[in-house]
């Protein structure tokens, strides 16, 4: 193992340290980083650290804000690696996949063989921790989470460095509680197996609005957005600064302090014709607005540059954002205008 294992001091130990989509790491400097390439050499990293009597951290695709993985004096285990590819069974259309790949990897391997898997939203989040953490895919309103409705089977490694399988009939009980645990999990999953379904033809139509129409034009898109079917259908609403993403500089300096709303409609569908049907509620719009994009056919990159721009490209310092899951008993009027809302 000593190929894989990076000591602090070592250029290629900081390289890893700091592999994080925010770049605002901390100073808290694991013991050793180890980057395996297959279940049995995470097994292996796993006796590793019990002979040292080291705590574990996990990472998948660093995508956590808070730089949790990173701890100081542990083990920490980097699963980039670990089976670093996507398999399909030709016969079930089943993929199986390592937990370091991202949202864009699995765009990139399944776009080509006309399937789908509801992956997440940022094409740089490793699959790993977006399915441990539920998995708030796409089409989410319909389809549930990824993790509950899509996984039909992983392979863990135990604390004690024992690999195992585990589906709904064989160690169901570790099924059961990886689904949702993030990193509360007390395994490392090293591959997940998932259902995927005939991909369709991605379509968007966007409205934008003035900040002092906030609450009419709210009002309005969320209304519309009850009568969307659930299946094959997302919406998001969200409210920035007018200038927030034109300096290119690195600043993430506000100027006009001027507030635009903007309603953005995502349909997957089978042509344009079905398409139009499904956005029926967007076709015409009663409030005054700034902007319109009517319905068109998109892509998976331009769907991707959208979601990345809702970061500033203040050096890689990103900004968290969460989305709002409210009940029907909070009142619109206490959603802020500066809030990013999915429904």
């Amino acid at each position: 193992m000593k190929e894989i294992i990076y000591k602090r001091g070592s250029a290629a130990y900081e390289k890893s340290r700091i592999r994080f989509f925010n770049n605002a790491v901390p100073d808290r400097y694991p013991y050793q980083i180890i980057h395996p390439r297959s279940t049995e050499e995470v097994a292996a990293a796993v006796k590793h650290a019990i002979s040292l009597d080291k705590h574990i951290s996990v990472r998948s695709g660093g995508h956590l804000f808070p730089h949790q993985h990173l701890q100081d004096d542990e083990i920490l285990i980097d699963l980039k690696g670990v089976n670093n590819r996507f398999e399909v069974d030709e016969h079930t259309r089943q993929i199986n996949f390592g937990p370091g790949l991202t949202a864009k990897d699995a765009q990139d391997f399944l776009n080509p063989r006309n399937l789908f898997f509801p992956f997440g939203h940022s094409p740089t989040v490793g699959l790993g921790g977006f399915l441990l953490a539920g998995g708030q895919g796409w089409f989410f309103p319909g389809w549930g989470l990824t993790s509950d409705r899509w996984i039909t089977q992983l392979e863990i490694v135990t604390a004690d460095g024992e690999i195992k399988v585990c589906n709904r009939y064989e160690n169901a009980d570790i099924f059961w509680a990886a689904r949702g645990s993030g990193m509360g999990f007390f395994a490392i999953v090293t591959r997940f197996w998932a259902q995927t379904a005939p991909a369709k033809k991605l379509y968007m139509l966007q409205w934008g609005f003035s900040g002092s129409k906030y609450r009419s034009a709210v009002n309005w898109l969320l209304d519309s957005g009850k009568l969307l079917q659930p299946y094959h259908t997302e919406m998001m609403v969200s409210s920035q600064y007018q200038d927030a993403y034109t300096d290119l500089d690195g600043s993430d300096e506000i100027k006009s302090k001027e507030i635009r709303i903007s309603g953005l409609v995502v349909i997957y569908a089978d042509s344009l014709e079905e398409a139009q049907a499904m956005s029926f509620p967007f076709g015409e719009c009663p409030e005054e607005h700034v902007s319109h994009i009517p319905l068109r056919k998109t892509t998976w990159d331009e769907q991707n540059m959208l979601q990345e721009m809702l970061m500033p490209p203040n050096k890689g310092l990103r900004y968290k954002c969460d989305s709002i899951l409210t009940g029907p008993e909070v009142p619109r009027k206490e959603v802020s205008p500066l809030t990013m809302i999915s429904l």
